[in-house]
């Protein structure tokens, strides 16, 4: 989910704007309060802005779209249930139009305060056109979407909503297999009529349907969710009652601190990668082992390369990068817990086959296909987030690129910045690093939504290399609604892909969480992550739940971190 291409956000005034944090509270007395602490700030509270993993996992606290995933750990979380729907759809016309009956007695917290009608779900979606949504480009399907998009006058045309027959029904240019899937996304959260389309982090925030609220928000310090008055557990299954009374996120706050908090009894969970520093620790520790939690995760870390401009606009120059890098030394440098591999789907995603194009470092190779590819190499800039462990991998690269020719060197931003710089057609940025998470289980949010040139927005870009070298043979697999076709269709991009090198993928990731003493109830969703609003903070649960997907190892060189340095989605 990572998503996430950000927005900058400014910080001057801010005193004006945000009621200030006062010191982080302590642990005694503390009563029902799970105290989360972050590196960074998310991109946006705004569920129609935000497209960074920890955005989603802190509003999925917060906001309901039609259709969620089953709260609970394993592989059934990746079913899809009824949210503010009543039921699962009733789909027609081949598969072009998708008809919900919404949910009665749904009501927004304040400051609406009132029931969620269909109409609020259909502003939802003229709003994303208007923001505009980073998630927009998923909305292209629906009749008029890009029509309105272009033009902003009217709505969409290919929503429907009636309030009296409590109905909202979405008319597709064709049919698409995914479309479900994108309902759940956290774009799709319903909003009131009438909520601006501007991002709302810092303007007032949107009215809750879910368990918990808003109440402060300052990107520099952190942020307070209290209990939604307006709240009534209408489905378990989709969104369970909270169990904490408040849930305070620092921002901030180093890896390291992360973890010494933890252990002192200051913090209960981190939205950030265990520190190898700690990991060796914690692992050989009897008393804190019991709280530690791993999952594979559908994550891939890449290196990314600009197909726009030199000297990767030159394929044979992509393709020698990928066979230079040793993925994994690169591995070991981001903690060791991920697995290295060449290919763009992850293990756990439908449509991976495993075949690598580059299945082992030839430095000999690579610079053989440097001197094919005509160029004469120059100066380069490597981009990356300053949280550990990118500075030592984008080091790591700059000496692999020298060993190319290349003049490189480092360039650090911070996380809440990256992906706007990045994603900015007009930086010409060459050459960094990221990683990109699964918003949903089909081989398409990969191949898609990453390489396909149609989803390119030049201020807001998730195709960080630019690319548009297989856009008809991925349209041609979006038409596919064989599902084994499809996910063959994707396996054979996949490789397609790798061969041509708009990335070099480095590793698919593995996820670490320690916990506090006093965490109970640990469930580890497979789309949204450790869910917050089931934590229990006061002793009664059960810290060493069966929810992880495996035993935690000893390997000292092991850690959290997929080595990515940073995160799209």
């Amino acid at each position: 989910m990572n998503g996430k291409v950000i927005g900058i956000i400014a910080l001057v005034a801010l005193a004006a704007l945000l009621v200030a944090f006062g010191p982080p509270p302590k642990s005694d007395g503390d009563g029902n309060t799970l105290h989360v602490v972050a590196t960074t700030a998310p991109d946006s509270i705004d569920s129609g802005v935000s497209y960074l993993s920890m955005s989603w996992q802190i509003q999925v606290n917060v906001y309901n779209g039609l259709l969620t995933y089953r709260k609970v750990a394993g592989d059934t979380g990746t079913e899809l249930v009824p949210d503010l729907a009543e039921a699962l759809p009733e789909i027609t016309d081949g598969g072009r139009t998708i008809t919900f009956k919404v949910r009665k007695g749904v009501k927004f917290g304040p400051p609406a305060n009132r029931e969620v009608l269909p109409s609020d779900i259909k502003y939802t979606f003229d709003r994303n056109a208007l923001i505009p949504s980073q998630g927009a480009f998923y909305y292209s399907i629906i009749e008029g979407f890009d029509e309105f998009q272009k033009t902003r006058k009217g709505t969409v045309s290919g929503i429907v909503a009636d309030d009296e027959a409590r109905t909202i029904t979405f008319h597709l240019t064709r049919p698409d297999t995914t479309f479900l899937y994108v309902l759940a996304m956290p774009f799709s959260y319903a909003v009131p009529k009438g909520l601006p389309p501007k991002d709302m982090s810092l303007s007032g925030f949107s009215s809750p349907t879910g368990p918990y609220r808003f109440v402060k928000y300052d990107p520099a310090r952190g942020a307070t969710l209290e209990r939604n008055p307006a709240f009534k557990e209408w489905n378990p299954e989709a969104t369970p009652n909270g169990k904490v009374d408040r849930i305070e996120i620092e921002f901030g706050v180093s890896d390291e601190n992360s973890i010494t908090r933890i252990m002192q009894g200051k913090a209960d969970v981190a939205l950030s990668a265990i520190p190898r520093s700690k990991l060796a620790y914690l692992l050989g520790s009897k008393e804190w082992k019991p709280y530690m939690h791993e999952h594979a995760i559908s994550r891939t870390a890449y290196v990314w390369m600009n197909t726009k401009v030199a000297p990767f606009d030159n394929v044979k120059v992509r393709q020698a990068v990928n066979w230079a890098i040793n993925r994994r030394a690169m591995v070991k440098l981001g903690g060791g817990a991920s697995t290295p591999s060449s290919t763009i789907l992850p293990p756990n995603m439908p449509g991976y086959t495993g075949e690598e194009a580059y299945p082992k470092a030839d430095m000999k190779l690579a610079r053989k296909l440097i001197a094919e590819s005509g160029i004469t190499p120059g100066k380069v800039t490597i981009w990356h987030t300053t949280a550990p462990p990118s500075p030592d991998m984008a080091q790591y690269l700059q000496e692999t690129l020298s060993q190319l020719g290349f003049e490189a060197k480092t360039r650090g931003v911070d996380g809440s910045a990256f992906y706007d710089i990045v994603g900015n057609e007009k930086n010409k940025t060459q050459i960094g690093f990221g990683s990109w998470g699964a918003d949903f289980p089909e081989g398409s949010n990969f191949i898609d939504v990453l390489f396909n040139s149609a989803h390119i927005d030049p201020h807001h870009s998730i195709n960080l290399a630019w690319y548009g070298g297989m856009d008809k043979q991925i349209d041609a697999a979006n038409r596919l609604m064989d599902i084994p076709a499809r996910q063959k269709a994707w396996g054979e991009l996949d490789l397609a892909l790798q061969k041509d090198g708009p990335w070099a993928p480095i590793s698919h990731g593995v996820q670490r969480n320690l916990m506090s003493k006093r965490y109970g109830n640990y469930v580890y969703h497979p789309v949204y992550d450790v869910l917050f609003s089931q934590a229990t903070v006061d002793g009664s649960g059960t810290n060493n739940s069966k929810t992880h997907d495996f035993e935690v190892g000893s390997d000292e060189d092991s850690g959290s971190s997929d080595g990515s340095g940073g995160e799209d989605e």
